[in-house]
């Protein structure tokens, strides 16, 4: 498995530890309990490692997506804000994904990006979405 997908399923690990969540994938997922998060890959950028010539560094990009369902409009918010915040501090618990990821020129271990409604409404189910970057690096043959 290369270090990309370890990194993803870490993240998809570290949102189903914190036991916010019914369902946790990685992509789209059919099930439709809620409150649910699906890690999706958006791509990854290559720099060269200032410090190697084999080398180079690696930010992985990728967006957590989490739907819920409220029944009052005016718990909604909150409750969204709620498992961003939550889903959120269960990534950063462990920035450094067991050893993958590292702090780079290019930016920390792992960064959480800014909470935002998607504008997407399935009514009554709301979607929350915030991107997460995770920065590791190839060396020798890897590169």
């Amino acid at each position: 498995m290369s270090a990309g997908s370890e990194i993803l399923q870490d993240l998809v690990s570290a949102l189903r530890a914190c036991e916010q969540f019914a369902v946790v994938t990685l992509g789209d997922s059919a099930d439709t309990a809620v409150p649910r998060a699906a890690v999706h890959h958006q791509g990854q950028d290559f720099f060269p490692a200032d410090d190697r010539p084999d080398g180079r560094h690696v930010r992985l990009r990728c967006r957590v997506v989490i739907h819920t369902r409220c029944a009052q409009a005016a718990e909604q918010a909150q409750r969204e804000l709620d498992l961003a915040a939550a889903a959120a501090e269960a990534l950063l618990a462990d920035p450094y994904r067991g050893g993958r990821c590292v702090d780079l020129p290019i930016g920390k271990a792992t960064e959480v990006g800014q909470v935002e409604p998607s504008g997407t409404s399935h009514r009554p189910e709301v979607e929350t979405t915030f991107t997460v970057r995770c920065h590791y690096e190839l060396t020798g043959s890897q590169a």
